[in-house]
């Protein structure tokens, strides 16, 4: 399948304002899915960079950035770091055809396949409350969000605003934020270099006292670069051309760096890539909750997936008895507000060490009738009883829509697919998918659970 003609644009377009970018990889489909990503020309080693692009030609916001002309104070101040980058796709948007960054802006997705935009029967098919109650709060923030758009200076429809969103949350990557611009580094350079010069000519001290001067500043600059967004937790949102068009692989470590001293972006993975495969990243320790949300998509084997029980408490009521003294107890310790988000099963199977204590307190706050184990147990096994269907039932029905080479697979293009609103199969397939990827947990979650209660 050949490259459509926005993305022949695109490419000539970096060629042109980026050509080192495109040294080692070209844009590519690929076969037989039709997905959109990166190819490797030449041999790519593990950690060696694969892109490295000007941080000039992209979008990002800072912590503590100033609002960028005609838009509100109030509103980007308030806004989340995903609103403010929305704000400004949308504003390169609408600069047309001859915007400085048109040809990237004309090669991002128009449609996204996620559960945003599913009916909820398909959201309630998923069999999984706590990506329901996440979409249904996703879908009341974005109209808040778009509410307060004109107020703010920021004029945009609401399909507007949920295309640049979409694009945002699906392609947006974050990091260290240094706490100045590359413009501001470059100007105190030159500043301590012109001082450096002019203190020995104009006779304010010796060339040695100058050149001490000098260095002192140079450390001040590097330490508050690079030991002050650890110390500070500065972060930095950036939504980058190239980058956003790889591909997605959680089992490969791998990094997105900003180079202060050269104000690029560079890819680095822990996996090498021989010429003519396709270069993937991971897009961080995300679960098949996270993946299918904002990018459309269920990664097979995913090892960062967990399972959030968000009916844990009303089980417990089922199980031993929840008693209005005992959800004042909880609320008194802070702990009911948790135990009411839920608590979390690791791929393993086994609940994370937040969870065993919650579980551990609430059998207090019941007198100790029944153990932290015997709650989470129960828990598990009434959370499985309600399901519709099966985890055996769902791999049955999934095997019935074909092998996986022939569908949208794990690590697609980031949304870069037709909308499916009328091609049913593949959305319930990924429906499919994702209940098999859950109610898997929650099997091992049972077994191990059962295991501990054995040993």
């Amino acid at each position: 399948m050949a490259l459509s003609e926005h993305d022949r644009r695109f490419v000539a377009w970096a060629a042109e304002k980026a050509p080192d970018a495109l040294a080692k990889v070209e844009l590519a489909v690929f076969e037989p899915l039709g997905l959109r990503g990166l190819r490797a020309t030449k041999y790519v080693k593990a950690k060696e960079e694969s892109i490295v692009w000007p941080a000039s030609l992209a979008l990002e916001v800072t912590t503590g950035m100033r609002a960028p002309a005609n838009v509100s104070k109030p509103l980007w101040a308030e806004s989340a770091w995903y609103t403010q980058l929305a704000i400004l796709l949308l504003r390169r948007s609408a600069e047309g055809p001859g915007g400085a960054l048109a040809p990237w802006v004309d090669a991002l997705p128009r449609e996204f396949d996620t559960p945003y935009g599913w009916s909820d029967d398909e959201v309630e098919a998923l069999h999984y409350p706590a990506l329901r109650e996440a979409v249904a709060r996703q879908r009341e923030e974005w109209a808040k969000i778009h509410s307060g758009m004109a107020v703010g200076g920021v004029d945009c429809t609401q399909a507007e605003l949920e295309w640049a969103l979409h694009c945002v949350r699906s392609r947006a990557f974050s990091g260290a934020y240094e706490g100045s611009t590359y413009q501001q580094r470059v100007g105190l350079f030159g500043f301590i270099v012109l001082l450096t010069v002019l203190y020995p000519l104009l006779s304010m001290g010796s060339w040695s006292q100058a050149l001490g001067g000098a260095v002192t500043g140079l450390i001040f600059i590097v330490a508050r670069d690079v030991i002050s967004p650890r110390v500070l937790e500065l972060k930095r949102y950036v939504l980058c051309p190239l980058v956003d068009m790889l591909n997605h692989d959680g089992t490969i470590p791998s990094d997105v760096e900003y180079r202060v001293f050269t104000n690029t972006y560079a890819v680095s993975a822990d996996a090498a890539v021989p010429a003519g495969e396709q270069v993937r990243i991971s897009y961080g320790p995300r679960s098949n909750d996270q993946l299918l949300q904002f990018h459309g998509f269920v990664e097979k084997g995913c090892v960062h997936d967990s399972y959030i029980l968000t009916r844990f408490l009303e089980h417990v009521d089922s199980i031993a008895g929840v008693s209005d003294s005992a959800l004042d107890t909880l609320e008194k310790e802070g702990l009911l507000q948790a135990l009411r988000r839920g608590i979390r099963v690791g791929n393993d199977g086994k609940c994370d060490e937040a969870s065993v204590l919650l579980a551990e307190r609430l059998s207090v706050a019941l007198g100790g009738s029944k153990k932290a184990l015997e709650l989470l147990l129960g828990a598990c096994r009434l959370e499985k009883q309600a399901l519709p269907t099966s985890y055996e039932e769902d791999k049955v029905q999934l095997k019935q829509f074909g092998s996986s080479s022939k569908r949208k697979a794990a690590g697609s293009d980031r949304g870069f697919s037709p909308a499916q609103s009328s091609e049913q199969g593949p959305r319930m397939q990924t429906i499919l998918e994702f209940r098999v990827s859950k109610k898997m947990l929650l099997e091992r979650a049972i077994l191990e659970l059962e295991a501990s209660s054995a040993a």
